[in-house]
């Protein structure tokens, strides 16, 4: 596998990297993915037993077969491919990213395959179909349309589609500030389930039982927002000028809208729990071909 090298700033990679770390110091995992947190504290201290939760009932919806095909869709930096490859299954990532495919060929120790490619672009082998195609939070950010046809026909006779991702309500928003969740509107996914002509086995939805991680996100970086007041404090006793040449420049780059996003964001609590359920579903689709017989 190639990957593309690049001597120029991307600072989505950089977040990604910093994710990934504060991930990992806190769980002692790379999980990506939003908690399950009933009968849990919606604390950071409970956070990776929150996705461990999560991890534990998505794997409930897996089909009753001891050795799957899975294709893992947006697979992150292989937590969930690595518990699915100790539990005896054969796994294939698709993640478009150098970063998080590098992390899943490690996580896995090189037992899966792992395609550094959008799912839109991923052409597998000749005759090649899975048993089980899973999207875990990687849903929303694929053409809802191409994501189900695509993964219909790489099916097995008998195998399943698992989607497991937020879902826009109907409630309008009309804040300044994005809304906490994302997602393909649940009214679209349910019409298009009917048009493609799949099967749903099962539907749950766990809006309420992944909120929390919301506050949880909240309150980091409103202590990130302490930090940052305090740094600013100190600059502005020891360098005056500086500051007030740093904050012309800041105003200057970027835009009224964005500042006050950006603040709100750090020091605010607009993307909580409360806002997350009146704006999201949560939803598990477990799917199959009704071809498949």
């Amino acid at each position: 596998m190639q990957f593309q090298k690049n001597n120029a700033l991307d600072t989505k990679a950089l977040g990604l990297e910093v994710s990934l770390a504060v991930a990992k110091f806190v769980t002692g995992k790379e999980n990506m993915h939003y908690g399950v947190w009933d009968n849990l504290d919606p604390c950071l201290e409970n956070l990776g037993k929150a996705q461990e939760q999560y991890t534990k009932l998505l794997f409930k919806y897996f089909p009753k077969k001891k050795k799957l095909k899975i294709l893992d869709i947006g697979g992150g930096a292989g937590e969930i491919a690595k518990k699915l490859i100790c539990l005896g299954h054969n796994v294939t990532v698709i993640v478009p990213s150098d970063i998080l495919s590098k992390r899943c060929l490690e996580n896995t120790n090189n037992k899966a395959k792992v395609h550094n490619i959008k799912f839109e672009d991923y052409e597998p082998k000749k005759n090649q179909t899975f048993d089980l195609c899973l999207f875990s939070e990687s849903f929303q950010y694929i053409p809802a349309k191409i994501a189900l046809k695509k993964a219909k026909g790489l099916l097995s006779k008998g195998g399943q589609i698992l989607v497991a991702d937020c879902f826009r309500s109907e409630v309008k928003h009309t804040s300044h500030n994005r809304r906490p969740g994302g997602g393909h509107p649940l009214s679209e996914m349910l019409k298009l389930i009917k048009d493609i002509d799949l099967n749903i086995i099962s539907k749950k939805e766990i809006t309420k039982s992944v909120a929390p991680s919301l506050d949880i996100e909240q309150k980091f970086y409103n202590v990130v927002g302490v930090g940052i007041d305090k740094v600013q404090q100190g600059l502005v006793a020891s360098h005056p000028w500086k500051m007030k040449l740093f904050n012309l420049a800041y105003k200057t780059i970027v835009s009224q809208k964005k500042r006050r996003r950006l603040h709100d964001r750090i020091y605010g609590n607009i993307r909580n729990s409360d806002n997350f359920i009146k704006f999201n579903h949560y939803m598990i689709f477990q799917l199959s071909s009704n071809k498949a017989g």
